[in-house]
Formats: structure tokens, C-alpha cells, sequence
């Protein structure tokens, strides 16, 4: 949703995985070609996981890649990137390998989304694609909080980091999200992210704790 809401205001995003989930029909704004050619493979290469569930690289996992930033700006450009506008990268595995990332992009702003942690693991149950893993509440848990220790590891470091709340977006509360637009060089146009973060298509759970998920 989030990822999404920044395309509307000006991030490019390029060709995205499309909504073919019915518990996401307007689409997951991950880029398909850097998904499957370059955090996958990453993944893969570390021998873990690549959809970052099961066997997850350890906190702070440094690799050297050097060609690492100039392989994916051939894919944007490849893909119609123009560099006219900001381009977004949305993967949540990008919390698990972000040691690399930011020795490839050392300039890069990074966008954290808060998020109840209770709620990240109810809607892993909730969503068919993840519920094939496990269907235990406990393992959802674990997985939330595997996560949020590598999150808390980036905040320690000196990265640009901005904010957000999906809670507030979702319940109509714009602010917080207009100031990382407005940081990140894009424009608001709050009729149109009303259209767009639809009860409908989008749901949540008010956060219960400033963490980030």
C-alpha cells in the first residue's frame, strides 16, 4: 500500500508484480526483474531462503558485491527508467540483505512502514501465499520479530532513514506520509491516495506499539 501510495505521488517503480492474490488485487509494487534477478538470487547465494521465510542470512550479513549497484541500474534503465524522478524499491526482504544494499546505494533513502508487529503476523495468516509456510501463529511471531532485529540493526547505522505509519494512511491521516513525500522530492496529491487506500482493497489493525514491522 505504501509502496503503491509513492508511486502515485511521482516514484518510479517500474514493471511490478501484479495483483493476481485476491488479499492484494491492486498488486504487490515489487519490481519484478530485481525480485527474481538480483534479491533472490542474493538469497540463494547466501544458501537461504529466497522468499526470506524459512533460513534467513544473519543480522548484519556482509557480502562484498561490487557490481551489485551497476547490475541493477541496467535492469531499471532496461526497463524505461529515465532518471527524471526518484526510483523506488519496494521488498521486504530488502530488511534481510540491507548491509548490502547500502554498501551498493550508500546515498539511498530508506522507507521504514510502522506497523503493529501483532498485526504483520495475523496478516501473514491471513495471506494464502504466506499461510502455505505455516499456518502457526507462533512461527508468524517469530518471523515478525527475526525481522524487526535486523530493522533495528539500520537504524543504528548512519542511512537516511524516513518514517511511516500504515495505520494512520489507513485511517485517513495523511500527515506523516505527506512530509516523507515532501523529503523525498515527490508531490501529494491527497484525492487521489483516497481513491486509492480503499476499504476495499486495503485493511488493518490500529497499531497497539511504535515498533517498526
Amino acid at each position: 500500500m505504501v509502496a503503491g501510495a509513492l508511486g502515485i505521488c511521482g516514484a518510479w517503480t517500474g514493471t511490478t508484480v501484479p495483483g493476481v492474490e485476491p488479499e492484494n488485487p491492486r498488486g504487490f509494487f515489487e519490481h519484478r526483474a530485481l525480485r527474481k534477478h538480483v534479491t533472490k538470487q542474493i538469497l540463494l547465494r547466501l544458501g537461504c531462503d529466497p522468499l526470506g521465510v524459512r533460513k534467513l542470512p544473519p543480522v548484519g550479513v556482509q557480502v562484498e558485491i561490487p557490481e551489485l549497484a551497476d547490475f541493477i541500474r541496467r535492469i531499471i534503465e532496461k526497463d524505461g527508467y529515465q532518471h527524471d524522478r526518484p526510483w523506488l524499491y519496494k521488498d521486504a526482504k530488502l530488511s534481510l540483505l540491507w548491509p548490502i544494499f547500502k554498501q551498493a546505494f550508500p546515498d539511498a533513502t530508506w522507507i521504514l512502514v510502522r506497523r503493529d508487529p501483532e498485526a504483520v503476523a495475523q496478516s501473514c495468516l491471513r495471506a494464502r501465499f504466506m499461510r502455505q509456510h505455516s499456518d502457526d501463529p507462533g512461527f508468524w511471531n517469530r518471523y515478525t520479530e527475526e525481522y524487526l532485529r535486523r530493522i533495528e540493526a539500520l537504524q543504528q547505522t548512519d542511512a537516511r532513514i524516513l518514517e511511516v505509519s500504515s495505520q494512520e494512511i489507513i485511517d485517513g491521516d495523511f500527515e506523516g506520509f505527506k512530509q516523507v513525500v515532501s523529503q523525498t522530492g515527490l508531490s501529494c496529491n491527497e484525492a487521489e491516495l483516497k481513491q486509492f487506500v480503499s476499504p476495499v482493497y486495503w485493511h488493518g489493525e490500529r497499531d497497539a506499539s511504535p515498533r517498526q514491522g
